[in-house]
């Protein structure tokens, strides 16, 4: 990834200050001195093995799929049928799932991937997360504003969009780890987009949301004119309506037959240009041509959780420290109340605890790393993690201020995940994104391509919410190459031995974090199935604004007003915490299963 030059470099606290300024978040003395000198984790109190817990039997051996969508499942299975590992069934699924949900993820985004194979022990993970595009500036949108460009312009049209990533990461995925030939991985996509597919419910609910974003900006029916016909029949799409975009089966075609060469020069980086820029855009060809996906060293946390290894992704995904803090926080929990067989009142309250913390720390101190001093290994000292577990008071909850002073970050919505695992038990956990629902508006007729609204993602405007209504850190600046902070959390649990336990990942902005924990905490330690532990309601809080969400039947009247009592403000009115798909893993198979909560079906053979 490319950097700034010398001259518009940001002038960052160093390492040291950086650690110091933990202190801000209510951490002791003691525990800022065990950051900075690295001290190993003292002892642990209470047992130190929780009870072995699994649920039903797992349904197949030979592979599985959980998608978030019923034809990209099935795809997938198709794939490993034919002799495909997991890697080639995810570059199918994601092609698919970028067809039948558009307004979730496709070639015009990016997004977040990491493996795990049984067979060597070895873990990979990639980076194909936007980027913004060069003419960009820390204050772009401030500046864009005062000079009378239009409303919402980090949310819609050109302004928007940030340099897209899916297609490289899909062709590194392939050379790294692929079998088959990329042509027949992509062939289905393609057939799928010519041919047409059923929408379903969700996928008129956002025809609906794109419909009431054009009736109050009235403005942005000029730059979704192509979105609006293409993918939403000009508002006509009703559950069971036939949906296609042939435009978009050529594009999947090529890149198959003429390879990643096909979306860097001729007219499909043009066409992706012009459109962004009849709208005021930065995007330009060469930019396009320039993005090369990046493979990473994924976050491999030792005994992350209940002795299980934790595989996820680092920054500038904030999601893999933030599950790896909350879930050391919250063994030190169950470990104190001596391993309790279902979630209570108290493990509740603890959880919503460390939610508040892990949310708090990661405003304060998460971002490219490219681009700010992040102090990944320091915010994953066990040491540390203890310490922020004493913190917890077992019966009271600490307010938004009391636990830090920081700006909150801005998230992703239009955001899709997938999980693989093949017979060779090599697991692959994968979340893709055009960040807003059918991202900035903006296509090319030409490609079929629907462009992200990644840009969004950036502190647009310090000490204002963005499209989540989150508040941003200047840490997150926009600047040309840089990478928007993310809450994607691809993850794979591995225990002991080395055997893959469980794959999870989420969409749903900062409730991505949330859902994923949840779902894994269910399969690993409360012994629900796949199923059981994704269809269980589930609570959310993301330290700012200072309050719980929480799912119909995620508090009983009972724990409502016990949580109350010590201090818990709840939302008035709430929604769906993730969409989580996840695998479950055992000695005698896979279990897949997919969220109902967005109408995926899992599938397996």
């Amino acid at each position: 990834m490319s950097t700034p030059p010398s001259d518009e470099k940001r002038t960052h606290p160093d390492r040291r200050q950086a650690l110091s300024r933990l202190a801000l978040l209510g951490t002791a003395p003691s525990a800022l001195q065990l950051l900075m000198t690295g001290c190993s984790s003292p002892d642990r109190a209470g047992t130190d093995t929780p009870p072995a817990r699994l649920s039903a039997s797992t349904p197949y051996r030979n592979g599985a799929v959980a998608a978030d969508h019923p034809i990209a499942s099935a795809i997938g299975v198709d794939i490993l049928k034919a002799g495909g590992n997991a890697v080639d069934a995810a570059i199918a699924v994601n092609a698919a799932l970028g067809v039948v949900r558009p307004y979730s993820c496709g070639l015009g985004g990016g997004g977040f991937l990491v493996m795990y194979s049984e067979r060597d022990g070895n873990a990979w993970a990639m980076n194909a997360r936007e980027t913004a595009p060069p003419g960009v500036w820390e204050s772009y949108f401030v500046d864009l504003r005062s000079s009378g460009g239009p409303a919402e312009a980090s949310r819609y049209g050109g302004h928007a969009i940030a340099v897209p990533g899916t297609p490289s990461g899909l062709f590194l995925a392939h050379a790294r780890h692929g079998s088959l030939p990329m042509k027949d991985l992509l062939a289905p996509a393609a057939r799928v987009a010519r041919d047409g597919f059923p929408a379903d419910d969700h996928f008129a609910n956002a025809v609906e949301s794109l419909r009431r974003t054009r009736e109050r900006l009235p403005w942005t029916k000029t730059i979704s004119k192509w979105t609006w016909t293409q993918w939403c029949h000009e508002g006509a799409v009703r559950a069971g309506t036939l949906v296609k975009n042939p435009a978009l089966g050529r594009t999947l075609e090529r890149l198959g037959t003429e390879g990643i060469s096909a979306w860097r020069s001729g007219e499909i980086p043009k066409g992706l240009a012009r459109a962004a820029r009849a709208s005021g855009g930065k995007l330009n060809a060469n930019a396009i041509a320039g993005y090369r996906a990046s493979a990473c060293t994924p976050l491999v946390i030792d005994d992350a959780f209940a002795g299980d290894t934790l595989v996820t992704m680092p920054p500038p995904s904030s999601g893999g420290i933030a599950l790896a803090q909350i879930l050391g926080m919250h063994e030190e929990h169950l470990r104190q109340a001596g391993w309790p067989s279902a979630p209570d009142l108290a493990s509740n309250h603890q959880l919503v605890e460390a939610m508040k913390i892990a949310f708090a720390l990661r405003a304060r101190y998460l971002a490219d790393p490219d681009f700010a001093p992040v102090p990944t290994e320091a915010l994953l000292e066990p040491a540390y993690i203890e310490e922020l577990a004493t913190t917890i008071e077992p019966d009271r909850a600490r307010t938004a201020k009391e636990i830090g002073l920081a700006t909150q970050l801005p998230e992703d919505r239009g955001t899709s995940h997938l999980c693989v695992i093949d017979r060779e038990r090599t697991a692959v956990a994968w979340t893709s994104t055009i960040n807003g629902t059918f991202g900035s508006l903006v296509g090319d007729p030409v490609s079929g391509v629907l462009l992200n609204n990644e840009m969004d993602d950036f502190t647009t405007s310090l000490g204002e919410g963005n499209l989540f209504g989150l508040r941003q850190s200047e840490w997150n600046a926009p600047e040309p190459g840089k990478q928007p902070l993310s809450s994607m959390s691809p993850s794979i649990m591995v225990d002991e031995a080395g055997r893959v336990r469980a794959i999870a990942g989420a969409s749903g902005g900062p409730r991505i974090i949330s859902g994923t924990l949840q779902v894994l905490l269910g399969m690993r330690y409360w012994g629900r199935s796949a199923s059981e532990a994704i269809s269980a309601p589930r609570l959310h809080h993301q330290w700012m604004p200072d309050a719980i969400a929480w799912e119909d039947d995620a508090r009983g009247p009972d724990d409502g007003s016990a949580l109350e009592g010590m201090g818990h403000q709840f939302e008035k009115t709430s929604r769906g915490i993730g969409v989580v798909q996840a695998i479950r893993v055992a000695d005698s198979g896979f279990e897949p299963a997919s969220d109902p909560r967005k109408g995926g079906t899992a599938a397996g053979y």
